[in-house]
């Protein structure tokens, strides 16, 4: 209904995966002619992000951070609307307003893990105002744990099959954040299972509080080049490794294999639902360095034509399942059925 305005709202200070779903969102719902914006709750100076939600033309505000300041600019408004919230914070905040309101509220439940201290509290108090919203989850564990909800996978934009360029180094890259739940300490173990091996090299693309903790320890075979602010970094990778100890559904997984990229995934959250073994992808299922190190080597020695046929199975599996043609009409009916 292009009258109802859906209003996206969050709290964001990086640029990850609830970020990059955001905006890929944005743009499916401005595909389909719904009007959008995006609300946040207090202005993080998240530079990237403001920038993609310009060049999607999708106009954006600001609150000041204090928890009734949703309260002010949602009943200032004349026009209907719906709040489809991100995070714990927006989410906790955005059901009981909307709840006061009565007005129709929307959670998406992003993060794969728990957390501790303080967001292990933010994210269970989440989860206990789950019954006031309509949920949708990014897989099957997190239904367990949150009312009213449905799985809504992640999807991405699907552009013509990047053509596979196979060289003499293989160039492994770990993408995200670097911090525990995402484990690029595997990732380090795994460069150094390699480090008298010159066919392997190792990119890390991305920053958070594990960085200096990691470079610091980094083997020679292995580079960091921090937060990326656009996504050219792809073109200088072959293979994709996913080694974290807890994920939802992750958009690194789907924007590699809509590259035509080789990934080389622990079995964490909702990856087998994308990755069938050997045939699109690798899955470890032992989430060992050990079974990283061997699907490595198994990839390296195959021949160029199963490569070419893994990668082409790879984009073929996002651009059926994951391209966001099934989300919309989950999305819509969530939002006016």
């Amino acid at each position: 209904m292009k009258s109802v305005k859906t209003i996206l709202f969050l709290d964001s200070s990086l640029y990850g995966g609830i970020e990059t779903h955001l905006v890929q969102l944005v743009r499916l719902l401005k595909t389909n002619h719904l009007n959008v914006e995006v609300l946040f709750y207090q202005d993080h100076n998240n530079k990237q992000l403001y920038q993609n939600l310009e060049e999607s033309n999708c106009d954006y505000s600001f609150l000041d951070g204090k928890v009734h300041s949703l309260f002010r600019y949602l009943n200032k408004l004349t026009s209907p609307y719906l709040l489809h919230t991100h995070g714990y914070k927006a989410g906790v905040i955005g059901r009981i307003t909307c709840k006061l309101l009565n007005s129709r509220c929307v959670s998406t439940y992003h993060a794969g893990e728990d957390g501790a201290g303080l967001v292990y509290i933010y994210n269970h108090i989440d989860k206990l105002t789950s019954f006031l919203s309509k949920n949708f989850v990014v897989s099957h564990r997190l239904l367990e744990q949150v009312s009213n909800a449905e799985v809504l996978d992640n999807f991405v934009e699907i552009t013509a099959p990047t053509p596979a360029i196979h060289g003499e180094k293989l160039k492994i890259g770990f993408v995200g954040r670097l911090s525990h739940e995402k484990g690029p300490d595997n990732f380090l173990e795994l460069a150094r299972r390699f480090i008298t091996n010159n066919k392997f090299s190792f990119h890390v693309f991305g920053d958070g509080p594990m960085a200096k903790t990691l470079q610091k320890d980094k083997p020679n075979n292995i580079e960091f080049y921090g937060h990326q602010e656009n996504s050219s970094f792809w073109e200088n990778l072959d293979v994709l490794v996913i080694s974290s100890r807890a994920e939802g559904l992750p958009m690194v997984l789907l924007e590699a294999m809509a590259r035509s990229k080789c990934v080389i995934s622990f079995d964490v959250g909702a990856v087998s639902k994308v990755i069938s073994h050997k045939s699109n992808g690798f899955i470890c299922t032992s989430n060992s360095v050990d079974e990283l190190h061997d699907a490595v080597l198994s990839w390296s020695e195959a021949e160029v034509h199963t490569k070419g046929l893994l990668t082409q199975n790879a984009f073929k599996t996002i651009e059926t399942h994951f391209n966001g043609k099934k989300q919309f009409e989950q999305l819509n009916k969530a939002y006016f059925g």
